[in-house]
């Protein structure tokens, strides 16, 4: 039953990542493509709540994967990390994108 359950998390994951990437690529096409950038950059501290390496590589290398992010460096401790952002709406808003995204991944590597 948990690898049916791990099996399901991994295709719910997959399909909503792609989501995020095709969203992300047409927001950073629209802006290359039009004379006015809208652009509007800015570090955030993001708390971690992954405790695996594996998760944590795999939470890193996807956000920064995703157009218009860029993780920056993880604490020593691992309690949290710096992410750029290019396109910051608020900093509730993204640290709720990014909290999504790592719960999802919590739930396989965890």
């Amino acid at each position: 039953m948990n690898v049916l359950k791990t099996s399901y998390y991994v295709i719910e994951f997959l399909v909503f990542y792609l989501m995020k990437l095709v969203e992300s690529n047409i927001v950073i096409a629209y802006d290359i493509l039009t004379p006015k950038m809208h652009t509007n950059p800015c570090l955030i501290k993001v708390p971690l709540t992954i405790i695996s390496n594996i998760g944590l590589l795999l939470f890193s290398n996807l956000l920064s994967m995703t157009p218009g992010t860029l993780s920056i460096d993880i604490s020593d401790d691992k309690k949290f990390m710096w992410v750029h952002v290019l396109y910051n709406k608020s900093e509730e808003e993204m640290l709720a994108e990014i909290q999504e995204i790592q719960g999802k991944i919590s739930r396989i590597t965890n």
